[in-house]
């Protein structure tokens, strides 16, 4: 399975008309394609006014086949247009494939946090398992469950992971969960030591905030 994203941040100046177009680009979407997108904006985090617009595919076909869907829709296309004014410069596409864990369609969520880091030099299969085992040492401290993924595109040997939470209180709860516990800190010690990149600016951790 695959996460796809399309990352743009808003110009400065026409916010609210700028975020009725971003919620109204995604609905003609989702109708367009059949596929289901979510746009989150990012929070609390650098570049303020980041939207991400992501869905988990199960095939790059699904995707291809969505895209031919928009590409051919001159509605579609002339509502991408009028937006370009609303954003500074271009976007970015990025996919990820999942290597642990599935989304849940059931499970409800508003607010996801991101962390990614890239492997080392010679570090590939060991930067996959250090991130399936941060994963479940997560998931054990707090209950909640935590994707990892590797990228497909983008930074080479990038590892992300991915965990959402049913509101703001939720995500602050399970923060706090993790820092409180000593066997987090130690757990990420252990793990990442000579495997990931000392790049601080390959090392991310950030927040988004479901729109629609």
């Amino acid at each position: 399975m695959y996460l796809f994203t399309r990352r743009a941040r808003l110009a400065n100046g026409n916010t609210r008309k700028a975020i009725t177009w971003a919620a109204d680009i995604t609905e003609r979407t989702n109708k367009i394609s059949g596929v289901e997108f979510s746009l989150y904006q990012g929070v609390l985090s650098p570049e303020v006014g980041t939207l991400v617009w992501s869905t988990f595919l199960p095939d790059l076909a699904t995707f291809e086949a969505a895209s031919d869907k928009l590409n051919a829709d001159d509605g579609y296309l002339g509502a991408l247009d009028d937006g370009a004014k609303f954003l500074a410069g271009g976007a970015d596409d990025g996919l990820v494939q999942l290597v642990h864990g599935a989304p849940d369609p059931n499970r409800r969520v508003e607010y996801v946090t991101v962390n990614r880091a890239v492997c080392a030099s010679g570090q590939l299969t060991a930067g996959v398992g250090a991130g399936i085992a941060i994963a479940q040492k997560a998931e054990q401290i707090s209950g909640i469950p935590t994707l990892v993924g590797m990228d497909v595109t983008g930074s080479y040997g990038g590892v992300t992971w991915i965990t959402g939470h049913e509101d703001v209180r939720a995500m602050e709860s399970a923060e706090a969960t993790l820092m409180a516990d000593p066997s987090w800190g130690e757990t990420i010690d252990r793990q990442t030591a000579g495997i990931y990149s000392e790049a601080p600016e390959l090392t991310t951790q950030l927040i988004y905030r479901r729109m629609v």
